[in-house]
């Protein structure tokens, strides 16, 4: 989880709503190309989005820790549509 800054140009430059910050998992064809070792904490995913949208003027909205995935917008809540 390198270069925080440059992330958070792509992210400035592409105006988006919603950003999901995910780990690597360790599963699947994945386990051919990186290492358990290469897979990042829960924790660490989070510290990264909330870095991230101090840059970027996000907030993190909601997480899944056993998905490792947090999830930033620019909204205060997530805007659901239709009957999901």
């Amino acid at each position: 989880m390198n270069n925080l800054r440059g992330y958070a140009n792509l992210i400035i430059k592409a105006q988006q709503t919603y950003i999901e910050a995910k780990a690597c998992m360790h599963v699947g064809f994945s386990r051919k190309r990186l290492g358990y070792q290469n897979m990042p904490s829960h924790d660490e995913v989070r510290e990264f989005s909330k870095q991230l949208a101090g840059l970027t003027g996000h907030s993190v909205i909601d997480e899944s820790e056993e998905s490792l995935v947090v999830l930033l917008s620019k909204l205060e809540s997530s805007r659901r549509f239709g009957n999901g």
